[in-house]
């Protein structure tokens, strides 16, 4: 087979999808030695201003993947300049684009067509991203929906955000053969609510990179943790973007109750970039008194995760909705009791492994949070070790032979058409 793997995405996503996209593109590179492959980049999306650590190397030096960068063309707003935001100019700039946007936008739609199906010809396969829903014309055409939070949850995103994935869900309707996506949770999502037909969905799960373990020497560990005046074992976290769909806000509401119960509990540490609305989480701290108390490091090295990882007391994730959810997993590979929520895909990943709570009750929150901080049953010990073997049955290798299996069998069945 000859495949086609949008990675545009990679060069504007963050986070989970960024994640899941990179590692899984890497593992099917990695494992497979008999088809070629076409990594696909479309430049007008994204602009080219941005290049993502560890994108220049992949499939540098293999002679089945040939990488493109396609420039298209982009559409330049007048209003973006700094020359036409002047109170006088703004107006008309404005106007002016208004007045193309249909034009420019057919322009454009046109343009990528031609330049796609070019660089394209020739493909069996053709898997677009998050970023890039455009159908090829004769291939098998596939693509992912990590989760319908858009859908399900459309007050935690924005207006764009939501028409963008509207998009998105339509194309996966109409256009798509084929429909990767990373739980069963959210299969049962997309069959509910975007009424597609359970025969399309195939579910591939995230894995955990080899990197996320038990340290097996503490030097690195404790010298890192020292250097953010933290101690192994002395803090909770809880890492991911910092937007109100991940629940931040009643996660410092329930360590504000656990440090009414327990005056010494160690701080709450927060690792992940500011997303949407990332404001009230830091409004809430300062209203409750937890300044001094709760951390936030922001984005952290990637080398240095697992680290962070190892050292905490407790993960907590009171997450609202997860596609798949993939930092509970990382931490209990790293042999971290974890708090998770009892919705969407959660349970599905995390197994028994965890602690269960309902995210939106942040007194149940702290009462698993002092549970396991008071224990002395030894069922923080119990939970580590069924977490490492949990997160064990998660990795990048299965993600890509199962991948690699769906995509054959579709094609065989798509070229008998």
């Amino acid at each position: 087979m000859h495949i086609g793997f949008d990675i545009t995405a990679l060069y504007v996503a963050q986070a989970g999808i960024f994640n899941y996209d990179y590692n899984l593109a890497r593992a099917l590179l990695a494992l497979d030695r008999e088809n070629d492959y076409l990594l696909l980049d479309y430049r007008p999306i994204h602009g080219g201003y941005v290049q993502p650590p560890g994108l220049q190397s992949l499939g540098e030096n293999e002679p089945r993947v040939a990488v493109r960068h396609v420039n298209g063309l982009r559409h330049r707003k007048l209003t973006r300049l700094r020359a036409f935001q002047r109170p006088y100019l703004s107006s008309v700039a404005a106007w002016v684009d208004g007045s193309l946007l249909r034009p420019w936008a057919a322009a454009a739609e046109s343009v990528r067509d031609r330049q796609l199906n070019a660089v394209l010809n020739g493909i069996d396969v053709f898997h677009s991203s998050e970023v890039l829903p455009w159908r090829h014309p004769s291939a098998l055409n596939v693509t992912t929906i990590y989760d319908l939070t858009p859908l399900l949850l459309p007050e935690y995103h924005t207006q764009n955000t939501r028409d963008l994935h509207q998009a998105k869900y339509r194309f996966a309707q109409e256009e798509a053969d084929l429909i990767i996506t990373i739980s069963e949770a959210t299969k049962r999502d997309i069959v509910a609510h975007l009424g597609i037909a359970e025969e399309r969905i195939h579910v591939v799960y995230g894995g955990v990179a080899p990197d996320y373990r038990i340290p097996a020497d503490d030097t690195a560990l404790n010298a890192l943790l020292a250097s953010f005046g933290l101690a192994r074992g002395k803090y909770l976290l809880h890492v991911g973007t910092l937007e109100p769909r991940k629940n931040l806000v009643r996660l410092v509401e329930a360590y504000h109750e656990v440090r009414a119960a327990r005056p010494d509990a160690p701080p709450l540490v927060l690792i992940g970039t500011p997303g949407w609305d990332f404001r009230a989480v830091f409004v809430r701290i300062e209203e409750l008194g937890l300044e001094e108390h709760v951390r936030y490091l922001g984005r952290v090295e990637r080398e240095h995760l697992p680290l962070f990882y190892a050292g905490a007391r407790l993960f907590v994730f009171p997450s609202l909705y997860e596609g798949f959810g993939l930092p509970p997993l990382e931490a209990m590979a790293c042999g971290t009791p974890v708090i998770v929520s009892n919705v969407s895909s959660l349970p599905e990943v995390v197994g028994e492994a965890g602690t269960f709570i309902d995210p939106q009750n942040s007194h149940t929150i702290a009462e698993a949070i002092l549970d396991l901080l008071n224990d002395e049953s030894g069922h923080c010990t119990e939970l580590a070790e069924l977490g490492v073997k949990q997160a064990s049955h998660f990795t990048w290798e299965h993600a890509a032979a199962r991948l690699l299996s769906i995509y054959g069998e579709a094609y065989a069945q798509f070229a008998l058409r």
